[in-house]
């Protein structure tokens, strides 16, 4: 897989997972823990690399 935004959702999503099982008990606590922590994943992700686009690694 060479599409990165993708790579970027599955870790985000696998990630997610694990920390909201960890996390959280009841299940309407951990859909909104998962989505939460999901979206700020890729935002802050996206931030990032919005940020480091300039510079020439």
């Amino acid at each position: 897989m060479k599409n990165h935004f993708a790579l970027m959702l599955i870790f985000s999503i696998c990630t997610s997972l694990v920390l909201t099982f960890i996390a959280k008990k009841g299940r309407k606590e951990r859909i909104r823990y998962f989505l939460t922590l999901m979206c700020a994943f890729v935002v802050i992700s996206m931030l990032a690399s919005w940020l480091m686009f300039p510079f020439p690694f």
